[in-house]
């Protein structure tokens, strides 16, 4: 995989490079052996906030059960205007750019009535090595997706077609959902309790920080079944509590 993706803003294209040290197929693995629950204990030690996306923004597609979804984002922006649009499919050229192990993640402009995923571009992120789409919105086409086995977190289904009410801004710039900002290449990691998004900055020390404390829980939970004190394996593993 190319360390490289190609963005565009306006019709201006952007070259951004790959931000961490641990190649993107590992920082992934990890991600995806752990939880949202575990990451956010992590967050708070460090004294980071306001990283979940919030209650209303759930899969709709696929039973994760225990399973995470990771990837890290491919962000991108839509605008209520239903304007035809003069330039030569761009969102075909938008899906043609997803890349492998990404996370789509799209700001729809505060459309509360359209779906603006489906199908068709399940069908190019499953043959492309897509993780997942996160939509600050509706999806559509969500019983053949859920068919598909496809993760979509969203906040509604709806039937309606976004694109004769919207116009695509742009892809791989940054956006904002619900006071959070995405910046491309910021991690995602969701599962069945939400979505969190990780800066770029630090969502590498994060990883290393919740696989140890994996690791500890881990060691905790089987003390516990042995029929040890809560006490006495917080202490034997070095947790402040449970």
């Amino acid at each position: 995989m190319k360390n490289m993706v190609r963005g565009i803003d306006y019709n201006e294209t952007n070259d951004l490079p790959y931000p961490y040290k641990r190649p993107i197929e590992e920082m992934v693995e990890g991600f995806e052996s752990l939880y949202t629950g575990a990451v956010i204990d992590v967050l708070q030690e460090m004294n980071i906030h306001h990283r979940w996306l919030g209650p209303e923004i759930k899969c709709l597609t696929k039973d994760l059960s225990r399973k995470s979804v990771a990837g890290y984002a491919f962000t991108v922006q839509w605008i209520l205007d239903p304007r035809p649009d003069e330039r030569e499919r761009p969102a075909a050229s938008m899906v043609d750019s997803y890349p492998e192990y990404s996370i789509i993640i799209v700001d729809t402009g505060n459309d509360n009535v359209s779906g603006f995923w489906g199908e068709l571009a399940t069908t190019v992120c499953m043959k492309r090595g897509v993780r997942g789409a996160v939509i600050n919105g509706g999806a559509k086409d969500t019983g053949f997706v859920k068919q598909m086995d496809f993760p979509i977190f969203a906040r509604f289904s709806s039937p309606v077609d976004g694109f004769y009410r919207s116009r695509l801004r742009g892809w791989q710039v940054p956006i904002w959902i619900n006071d959070i900002r995405i910046d491309p290449w910021d991690f995602l990691i969701g599962d069945c309790d939400g979505v969190l998004t990780l800066s770029s900055d630090w969502a590498e020390q994060v990883l290393e920080k919740a696989l140890k404390r994996s690791q500890d829980e881990d060691k905790t939970r089987d003390m516990l079944k042995q029929g040890i004190t809560s006490q006495e394996a917080s202490k034997k593993t070095g947790r402040k509590d449970l």
